[in-house]
């Protein structure tokens, strides 16, 4: 019967990445997402595709995520692997909570799978709930060592796909359940390694095999469009807002291609013919790149498509087949995918009967190629995410995939095939006049750019690029500084910054993206920057439980309580037993700020009853709108010398400014003093010294936000 439709050509490419989790300095992975989804999608993935000798995809290879997987076969650190290696008993309290937090991430579909998962993971949470509420420092996980123990290998089991369940360490912690001990779990840590290993030479044997294609992305998935010039984003959005620090960095986005390239061929004996750009983002300066670095063809959305076209040929017969363009740095050959049809298997098919799913894909293709007007078979492609999705399918994805590739083959109207399989048909390709810069998120950039967190993180980069450049720092002189800053550029930090996505996540890639963009600057025997201490994202960490100005204040700095209500408006931290850095030996306990309309106030409260002494300094490090560092001199009794130094010019006093210490400390620093305005937002770190190093940071590594006052402030506060 199918001899008889119209042909269609199926071009299929699975996209695998994670970002670079691995800390820099000593390679340690703060997240385990990497190293899990390759016992859970990227080995079965292959083996799919091996049992389906008679469909060919392609598979898209980020080379970061080579690396992740490279190193975790090398026995490269993991916090949690190597967390999970030891026994349950010999874990601190704030381990305990870590692993039980953690190892409670396990799929929905996984806890249906196996019910017994269900009431363990409800006394996870309840342990976890109790925790918090008791320990400020969340180290108190209420589950006994068996309750943890049984936790980990449910979460080891849950992220191994259920086609390696029949692996003799699995199928013996599925026998003895729940009579566990830790020798189910080391034999679990084990498989998870062996499989691990099994990855990368599984996709190189399919390629060997001529069974796939394999292609890459620039290698730490950088937006190349706004790596070339974040102005670029004007393009599509002109009334994006733009950080505030320019960045044009073509040469940056030349290597993270040409080293893509580079490493695949390593990896995998061929360099690639083609490459996915991150997140489908192109603009023609960017093809120009790809083209010079020997990139025959790339992969974007159809609303690319759409928007590169005159409005007299965007018929849907313009999306499926390829399109020729003719860069700057030569012809590159442009795949857009369809886009509806690539969400049913990302986003809708997990709700439907498997069969039935890919029953309707194969007749949505054969709709395409019954209203197709070409003179040649339409070429759909259908590009998407080859990891994420499955864990909201039955089985992790496997009676789908079976179903899909098997109803493939025997279509014969349909026909399974590679990029390069176009490519090398030779067919009129017609040639497209203009590229729209664009992603496959609404053919713009504003997932990456535009929000002020995401703004703050590219002028972190910029300003770290420019600061290598001017000390003169080459790649030669400083590879690991130029390395941590391509790191930086990664397209998923940018992700997870701002109001677009959520993760539990959240404050570790941003700590992970700062030390990325410090380690640019140590790397090559800079100093960091002050404001590389302070979260991109302003989400205070619980360090202290706060409340901000309410009216102004006026109190007389004379380090002691002279009135009852002189604090009374200003805005409150109190700590436990001290601050975030070294907690259990404090040496403050309230913290209190407010200003008039001409002076900051501060207030510090010591611990105990001997002051810290002339040898511990009190730092204040302005971060934002502007830097300068504030020091008291020594935190004995009496007037202390407030003195500022300039970008990097030597400390001097600071006029206007005072400070006494007695039972407590109170500081007074004229607005103007330190070139502040109203209207004009704050970042203040606040640190306590040892001999210039940070010993406690007040209210925590977040540091103090606020609005220089106007005059009108405490009216504005009384009428809200």
């Amino acid at each position: 019967m199918s001899e008889s439709l119209a042909p269609v050509d199926l071009v299929l490419l699975w996209h695998h990445h994670q970002p670079d989790y691995r800390r820099p300095g000593d390679g340690r992975a703060v997240l385990p997402w990497a190293r899990l989804h390759a016992t859970k999608d990227y080995l079965d993935m292959a083996r799919h595709v091996e049992r389906h000798p008679g469909v060919r995809v392609t598979f898209n290879l980020v080379p970061a995520l080579i690396d992740q997987i490279e190193g975790a076969t090398r026995g490269e650190g993991d916090e949690l692997f190597d967390l999970l290696a030891r026994p349950p008993a010999e874990l601190s309290g704030e381990e305990r909570a870590a692993v039980a937090w953690r190892c409670a991430q396990i799929p929905a579909r996984t806890v249906e799978r196996w019910p017994a998962i269900r009431a363990l993971l409800d006394r996870v949470v309840g342990s976890r709930t109790a925790s918090v509420a008791t320990d400020r420092d969340g180290s108190g996980a209420a589950l006994g060592d068996r309750d943890l123990l049984a936790l980990e290998i449910w979460f080891l089991l849950a992220w191994v796909d259920p086609m390696f369940h029949d692996e003799p360490e699995a199928a013996q912690a599925l026998a003895d359940q729940p009579r566990w001990t830790e020798r189910h779990r080391d034999g679990l840590i084990s498989l998870h390694r062996r499989l691990t290993a099994q990855v990368i030479p599984a996709y190189r044997a399919l390629e060997d095999a001529g069974r796939v294609e394999l292609s890459t992305s620039p290698y730490h998935h950088p937006i190349l469009p706004l790596l070339v010039d974040l102005a670029t984003a004007r393009r599509a959005r002109p009334e994006i807002p733009l950080p505030g620090e320019r960045l044009t960095a073509p040469e940056d986005a030349r290597r993270q291609i040409e080293w893509a390239v580079e490493r695949h061929a390593a990896t995998f004996g061929a360099r690639p013919a083609g490459m996915w750009p991150s997140e489908g983002s192109v603009s023609p300066e960017a093809v120009a790149l790809a083209a010079r670095a020997g990139v025959r063809w790339l992969a974007s959305d159809e609303g690319v498509l759409w928007a590169s076209l005159p409005g007299g040929a965007r018929d849907a017969g313009a999306l499926y087949r390829p399109w020729r363009f003719a860069s700057e740095g030569g012809e590159v050959t442009l795949f857009f995918r369809d886009h509806a049809l690539s969400d049913r298997i990302g986003f809708v098919y997990q709700r439907w009967d498997e069969r039935e799913a890919a029953a309707d894909f194969v007749a949505q293709l054969r709709r395409i190629a019954r209203d197709h007007r070409g003179d040649r078979a339409p070429v759909v492609a259908v590009i998407l995410d080859g990891e994420n999705c499955w864990e909201h399918y039955r089985e992790d994805g496997r009676v789908f995939l079976d179903a899909l590739y098997g109803a493939l083959e025997e279509a014969s109207d349909i026909r399974t095939r590679t990029p390069s399989d176009v490519l090398a048909d030779q067919a009129p390709v017609p040639t497209l006049a203009r590229l729209h810069s664009g992603s496959w998120i609404d053919a713009d950039f504003h997932i990456w750019i535009g929000h002020p967190e995401k703004n703050r993180a590219w002028d972190a980069v910029a300003r770290a690029r420019r600061a290598l450049l001017e000390a003169g720092v080459t790649h030669e002189r400083a590879p690991a500084a130029w390395r941590a800053l391509l790191r930086a550029e990664g397209s998923d930090w940018f992700w997870w910054f701002g109001d677009d996505h959520h993760t539990p996540d959240r404050v570790v890639f941003d700590r992970l993206f700062r030390d990325l963009v410090s380690a640019a600057y140590t790397e090559a025997g800079l100093v960091p920057p002050a404001s590389l201490r302070l979260p991109i994202a302003r989400v205070r960490t619980g360090a202290g439980q706060g409340t901000v100005p309410i009216g102004f204040i006026s109190p007389t700095i004379d380090g002691r309580r002279t009135a009852f209500y002189e604090w009374s408006s200003a805005g409150r931290f109190l700590f436990g037993s001290g601050g975030s850095m070294h907690r259990a030996q404090g040496l403050a306990r309230e913290l209190h700020y407010g200003f008039d309309a001409e002076r900051f106030y501060l207030r510090l409260d010591f611990s105990g009853a001997a002051l810290p002494g002339e040898e511990v300094d009190l730092g204040l490090e302005l971060v934002e709108p502007r830097q300068l560092r504030m020091r008291i001199v020594g935190l004995a009794a009496g007037d202390r010398s407030v003195v500022v130094s300039r970008a990097g010019a030597d400390e001097e006093p600071l006029a206007g400014a005072s400070c006494r210490v007695g039972a407590l400390l109170e500081l007074a620093v004229p607005f103007a003093s330190v070139g502040l305005a109203p209207g004009e937002t704050v970042a203040l770190l606040v640190q306590t010294l040892r001999g210039g190093q940070p010993v406690e940071s007040y209210p925590g590594e977040e540091g103090l936000t606020f609005t220089v006052p106007g005059p009108d402030f405490e009216s504005q506060m009384w009428s809200a």
